[in-house]
């Protein structure tokens, strides 16, 4: 067992069962009636089961397991343990913000408050792995560890050990030399420290290939910010580009050769978000910045810097929109279960509990998913089916008394429960096209007049061209405004006009704000990688094609504003603006 990891088993087993409790909180719908159906016997067995593969270190198979328990059916209790087991699981499988959601829903559905610590070492454990030392020390100094057992508060202990500041070594002492843990994919001889020509700059893009037209299209944006650039000394860098293909590999030889063989001080790229963890090591090896503009931001590192549209950004500015502009206080979210739908979610929910409002209802879904009916489903409480009996029972009354044999269109009330919608708006993590799927799915369930909330990619013609009427209301971020352009923006769309006769979009206007980050970077005369480094990080001011943005902790920060569908078109108007 991982110090510092709790399988709270001991609270599932020490407490009765009480069925028929109704669950509260922002988990998969339950609702209670008067004759709920008992529950299978066995939704702990696979809950135990799952634990003692988790003890054995079978994560995969645990999590399949858990998968098969009755969740609905439990018990407040039980269903924090069920999620807190959930989070452990996806915490040994290195998914660490996944197991960050699960952790916060276990908090919130535990009714003991002597069990709260537990469940909150292992969200900050899930931080501090994570690298997120701040959050991970927030918490863990909540953690009151009175109640705890004698080996628990142990780990309390060792994990704010763990996140203390280490004290400075007493002058004329010398500090013991430990040896340091080479990290994976390290290479043994180090780091590179190979020749450098400090005005070249590397395009690390996918030239070739199902994403060539991606890849040409940064490299123009790149190649106009540069040759329109007013600075002289950035008109004295050389952009060098090489084809990155389509896969991690690919994507290593080039940064191989533009280190290597080119000898470029710094890069823009990757365009694809598969590639960054591949990309990660290797330039952490070299000691080369890349300024990636790929849409997924991927984990912190010291030479990895992103333009793409923050995420945190985004959630921050729809729901303080959400709950200070439209008043609303209660949400559910619908959200692809890879790393960016988890994400959202995550910083989704804490930007909400911040402001005072609630999560009622949290799904995720295959990302490969066509039909979107279960996890509506799920949502509006359609699926899980047990609690609502007596209704059923009166809806099959109902049919007896007007002697209705038949499901019609007509008659269909007499079959179908209503959806519970027990939230004020939606919000979708995923791209216009997925989300314009199952936006109708709402409205086909019967759950309709929902506000829905997006990100940054629905600003695209395939969500209103999907959803129709069914979008009004709608609201989600925009980095790149045509709407009501800020200068620089008015600036940037008429020069990329005049140039290539051509309209910009997003990732147009994303490539041009990374070269203008290079080009004021460049200002300082850095003449090594590492001095490239330093200049890229904390820049203030930088003007570029989405407006004015800097670099907060490795990633572009801007002022976003919000589009609304409003009569079947994108508008923004002085409410929604910056």
């Amino acid at each position: 067992m991982r110090s510092g990891l709790i399988p709270r088993w001991l609270p599932v087993l020490a407490l009765p069962v009480l069925f028929g409790a109704c669950a509260e909180g922002p988990v998969r719908k339950t609702y209670s009636s008067d004759d709920a159906l008992a529950p299978p016997k066995s939704r702990m067995d696979a809950v135990r089961d799952a634990h003692q593969l988790y003890s054995r270190g079978e994560f995969a198979q645990a999590m399949t397991v858990l998968g098969q328990a009755d969740e609905p059916g439990m018990t407040p209790n039980e269903k924090a343990s069920y999620w807190n087991l959930k989070g452990l699981i996806r915490l040994a499988e290195k998914n660490q913000s996944a197991a960050m959601v699960d952790f916060k829903k276990a908090i919130a559905l535990n009714p003991y408050k002597e069990y709260a610590g537990y469940y909150q070492l292992n969200l900050a454990t899930a931080h501090a792995d994570a690298g997120d030392l701040e959050e991970a020390k927030r918490i863990s100094d909540r953690i009151n560890p009175a109640g705890m057992a004698e080996p628990d508060r142990k780990k309390v202990q060792d994990l704010r050990a763990r996140l203390a500041p280490k004290p400075p070594v007493p002058e004329g002492e010398k500090a013991a030399e430990v040896p340091a843990k080479a990290p994976a994919n390290a290479v043994a001889a180090g780091t590179w420290s190979g020749p450098v020509n400090e005005k070249r700059i590397g395009l690390l893009l996918p030239l070739s290939g199902k994403y060539e037209a991606f890849g040409k299209k940064v490299q123009r944006s790149v190649e106009l910010a540069f040759q329109t650039s007013t600075s002289s000394r950035a008109r004295n860098y050389e952009l060098v580009p090489v084809d990155a293909g389509e896969t991690p590999e690919s994507h290593l030889a080039a940064l191989k050769k533009l280190v290597e063989e080119e000898k470029v001080v710094a890069i823009i790229g990757p365009v694809l978000s598969k590639s960054l963890d591949a990309l990660r090591s290797k330039a952490e090896f070299y000691q080369t910045p890349l300024i990636s503009v790929a849409q997924v931001q991927g984990s912190s590192s010291p030479q990895i810097f992103s333009c793409s549209v923050s995420a945190h950004d985004q959630v921050a500015r729809v729901a303080a929109h959400a709950v200070s502009q439209r008043n609303f206080r209660r949400f559910a979210i619908l959200a692809p279960d890879n790393k960016t739908g988890e994400t959202l979610a995550r910083l989704f929910w804490d930007e909400v509990a911040a402001h005072g409002g609630e999560i009622r209802g949290f799904e995720l879904y295959d990302p490969d998913l066509t039909d979107f009916r279960e996890p509506v489903d799920k949502i509006i409480g359609l699926h899980y089916t047990e609690t609502r009996s007596k209704e059923i029972r009166e809806l099959a009354d109902k049919r007896k008394e007007l002697n209705i044999k038949k499901k019609t269109m007509r008659t269909q009330q007499f079959f179908n429960l209503p959806p519970i919608v027990d939230f004020d708006a939606v919000f979708i993590a995923d791209e216009a096209k997925t989300s314009g799927q199952i936006i109708p799915t709402f409205a086909y369930r019967d759950a309709k007049g929902i506000p829905f909330i997006g990100i940054s990619s629905w600003n695209s013609p395939q969500l209103l061209k999907r959803t129709g009427e069914l979008a009004e209301g709608a609201f989600f971020p925009v980095a790149f405004n045509t709407l009501n352009p800020p200068e620089p923006t008015k600036r940037f769309y008429d020069l990329y006009w005049k140039t290539y006769q051509a309209y910009p979009g997003e990732l147009d206007a994303i490539a041009f704000d990374a070269a203008a980050v290079i080009i004021k970077a460049t200002e300082n005369a850095p003449s090594s990688r590492e001095e490239f480094t330093r200049s890229l990080e904390g820049l203030l001011e930088v003007e570029g094609a989405t407006g004015t943005l800097g670099m907060r902790e490795h990633q572009c920060s801007r002022n976003l504003s919000l589009y609304e569908v409003k009569k079947g078109e994108f508008q923004l108007n002085n409410a929604l603006s910056n």
